[in-house]
């Protein structure tokens, strides 16, 4: 016996049928995601890969909303994960690893900067050439409580020198152009500063030389971290996240004047001096660079246990952090490195070259 089909059931195989012809990622494409991405600090060259990504809509490209924020320093950022009030945030790693310590669940899956955050610099041509040879020499420093403080004193304590016994740390305050006079002026003989104020020294006229820049004394710096919960539920999303932010990085050193004019858009207020912003860039991209070829966001994870073994170990008696040593691999992971880098390299920065403000 033959049943005659109603026009509601013809209507629904023909919806399964054309559902079926469609190629699979359109059947199966998921909704956007939107993620809430805490900073430190403000919008800038500083995070550079995240503005250049999201004005090239290659985060749009990997199905993610981007909700910017910025916190009030590294430890709000870790508060506000900690909270859930947000996906995905750039910390410090000193700060990483204490929330972690603290409880914080976690992983560091993306290393934003590559090299040392804070170096101690000194004039170049000055004989001081390592940190022992600071003995009996000075320091500049912003102020005597600031979190580079304790790595100081650590990396110090490495060398046999203890902090204010044998070498004197010196407050000079936030201005650049000051810090550059009293090293220009004998008052101290070295700085200890971050990357990007480097810049501001050398502006001033002061060339300087690195002394902690060797590879055996490159600590963890910054990352990129989601909650676990995160991480697990949303791992298609944390790839597409971290493969949008290779990509702008690649993007940036095939055309870094395209990337520069990408960021006046997000961040008008830093390009006031064209020559201090290509010298400011220059620098983003070299503390940006991956530590191997073709691999952007592999972390050092012999920069992350120097780091810790500094931060667990107590000098003079004071704590310099970690009241007790973290399993780093609970914490910090590359297992999603290769497919951050699974992209067409050679076109992005074909992109990069052709591309027109």
């Amino acid at each position: 016996m033959t049943r005659r089909l109603t026009a509601a059931a013809l209507f629904g195989l023909a919806l399964m049928a054309s559902i079926a012809s469609m190629p699979a990622a359109e059947a199966q494409s998921p909704p956007p995601k939107k993620f809430t991405v805490l900073l430190p600090f403000k919008v800038g060259i500083t995070f550079f890969p995240i503005s250049v990504a999201d004005q090239l809509g290659y985060f749009k490209d990997e199905g993610i909303t981007l909700d910017l924020q910025v916190a009030n320093g590294s430890s709000a950022v870790v508060q506000q994960l900690a909270a859930g009030n947000a996906q995905i945030g750039v910390i410090l790693a000193p700060n990483t690893l204490l929330g972690f310590a603290e409880g914080v669940k976690y992983k560091a899956f993306y290393d934003f900067v590559t090299k040392n955050t804070f170096d101690v610099k000194v004039v170049d041509g000055s004989p001081i050439n390592k940190l022992a040879d600071l003995k009996g020499k000075s320091v500049g420093v912003i102020d005597l409580t600031r979190g580079d403080l304790p790595l100081l004193r650590g990396q110090l304590d490495q060398v046999g020198l203890a902090m204010q016994r044998d070498v004197q740390a010196v407050p000079l305050g936030f201005n650049m152009a000051v810090q550059a006079q009293a090293l220009k002026d004998g008052k101290v003989d070295a700085l200890n500063i971050s990357w990007n104020n480097t810049i501001g020294i050398e502006a001033a006229g002061v060339k300087l030389k690195c002394i902690t820049c060797e590879e055996q004394l490159q600590l963890a710096s910054e990352t990129t971290a989601a909650p676990d919960t995160v991480f697990e539920r949303d791992r298609r999303s944390i790839v597409g996240f971290g493969r949008a932010l290779a990509k702008a990085t690649v993007f940036a050193q095939a055309n870094p004047d395209a990337a520069i004019a990408i960021m006046k858009k997000a961040a008008p207020e830093e390009q006031t001096d064209p020559a201090y912003t290509k010298k400011f860039f220059a620098a983003a991209l070299d503390v940006m660079a991956p530590r191997k070829a073709g691999k952007y966001g592999l972390s050092d994870l012999g920069g992350w246990e120097r780091l810790q073994d500094i931060m667990a170990t107590p000098v003079q008696g004071q704590p310099t952090g970690l009241e007790k040593k973290v399993d780093l691999n609970k914490l910090v992971t590359n297992e999603l490195v290769d497919e951050f880098n699974n992209f067409d390299h050679a076109a992005i920065q074909k992109q990069a070259k052709e591309y027109k403000p």
